[in-house]
C-alpha cells in the first residue's frame, strides 16, 4: 500500500489553487449519536445514529492583497467569511502532486466559512488560519480526473477504471482558475465497457474563473473521464474530480 508525504499534496479551494498558500488542512467528518439506552439495555449504554457533518480546519500564509480584485488567499477567505455563496467555497484535495489522472483524494461540499484568525508573533511569519462547515457530504474517495491545464480546444480525458461499478452516487467538483474567449463546458461522464459513454455531470459553462461542486444520485459505472467542449479562440484552465459514495 502507497503511502504520501504531506508535501505532495495539492489543494484547490474555489477558484483558487491554494497549494502555494496553504501549509496544513483538516477536513473532518462526523456523526451525531442519540441516547437510545432503556432499562433492557444491560447496563450498557446504546445509541442511535443521528446526523452526518463535516468541518474544516486550515492555515497558510497571510500576504498582501495585490491590486483590486482578490489575489491573496486572506482577501479570499475574508471574502466567504459567513456566506454560503454557492462555488466559492469548495475545497478538492489530491494526493500525488495531482500531477496525473487517476491520482486520488477528496472532495467537499459548499461551506460556510465561520472563523478568521490572523496571529502574530515577533518569531514567525504570519499566517492566516479558517475553519470552515459543509453544506453537505465529504467525498473521502476521489479520483483526479483532469490535471490542472488549459484546454484550448474540446478533449476527452484518459479515462479512470474503477474495476466496477457503484451504486450509492458521488459528488464532482470542478474548479476553473482562468477562461478566455468564451470559455467552454465542462463535463464528467461515465461508461460501463470505456467505449460508449454517457454524461454524468455537465456543469454551467464556464466564461471565466469559477467553481462548481455537484452531487449525483444511483449508479455509476465503472469508468470515468473529464471532457471539454472549447468554443472558438477560447481556452478553459481547470482541475476536475469525482469521489464515488
Amino acid at each position: 500500500m502507497a503511502r504520501f508525504h504531506g508535501d505532495d499534496c495539492r489543494v484547490y479551494l474555489g477558484v483558487r489553487d491554494a497549494s502555494a498558500d496553504l501549509v496544513s488542512i483538516d477536513l473532518t467528518a462526523s456523526a451525531e449519536t442519540h441516547d437510545a439506552t432503556t432499562f433492557g439495555s444491560s447496563n450498557f449504554r446504546e445509541v442511535d445514529a443521528g446526523l452526518f457533518s463535516w468541518e474544516g480546519a486550515l492555515a497558510g500564509f497571510w500576504q498582501t492583497n495585490s491590486g483590486a480584485g482578490i489575489t491573496s488567499i486572506e482577501r479570499q477567505l475574508e471574502n466567504i467569511l459567513g456566506s454560503d455563496t454557492s462555488g466559492k467555497s469548495p475545497v478538492s484535495v489530491y494526493v500525488g502532486d495531482a500531477d496525473a489522472i487517476g491520482d486520488t483524494g477528496y472532495l467537499t461540499s459548499d461551506a460556510v466559512v465561520t472563523k478568521m484568525s490572523t496571529p502574530i508573533a515577533i518569531g514567525d511569519l504570519i499566517k492566516v488560519s479558517a475553519t470552515m462547515k459543509g453544506n453537505g457530504r465529504l467525498g473521502f474517495n476521489a479520483i483526479l480526473l483532469h490535471v490542472l491545464a488549459a484546454d484550448s480546444t474540446s478533449t476527452n480525458s484518459a479515462s479512470v477504471d474503477n474495476a466496477a461499478s457503484s451504486a450509492s452516487g458521488g459528488r464532482g467538483n470542478l474548479h476553473v482558475t482562468a477562461a478566455t474567449g468564451s470559455g467552454g463546458t465542462i463535463k464528467i461522464q461515465h461508461s460501463s465497457d470505456n467505449s460508449v459513454w454517457v454524461d454524468l455531470v455537465t456543469y454551467t459553462a464556464s466564461t471565466a474563473a469559477s467553481c462548481q461542486t455537484s452531487t449525483v444520485t444511483g449508479t455509476v459505472n465503472r469508468y470515468l473521464r473529464a471532457i471539454s467542449t472549447i468554443s472558438a479562440a477560447s481556452s478553459v484552465t481547470f482541475v476536475a474530480g469525482f469521489a464515488r459514495f
